[in-house]
């Protein structure tokens, strides 16, 4: 039996870019649902969401920003990962109620 050398075709950048969005589009879609559904109640689920988004932006970033810019990017999601982080805290110690 003869062995078959299958070459797989390379990943050019904007393959990678394409699929980028097409995650990013798909994470707005499920923040969408989620809001629409019951904020109150996703509220992690959203926070969650949207770390995901925020991640999925600075890969963006990597695709289509030069070093400069991009590091900026990231800092600045770094800072709403922390941010998303604090909400957490205070909403854990509110005991997940709703403020009024």
């Amino acid at each position: 039996m003869a062995a078959e050398i299958i070459e797989f075709p390379e990943r050019r950048p904007q393959d990678r870019l394409v699929f980028s969005v097409a995650r990013l589009e798909a994470m707005v879609r499920e923040v969408e649902r989620v809001a629409a559904d019951d904020p109150e109640a996703g509220l992690d689920r959203l926070l969650a969401a949207t770390e995901r988004i925020g991640q999925q932006l600075v890969d963006l970033a990597d695709l289509l920003l030069d070093e400069v810019t991009r590091l900026q990017a990231q800092s600045a999601f770094e800072s709403l990962a922390e941010k998303i982080a604090e909400t957490r805290e205070t909403f854990d110690q509110l005991g997940g109620r709703k403020s009024t």
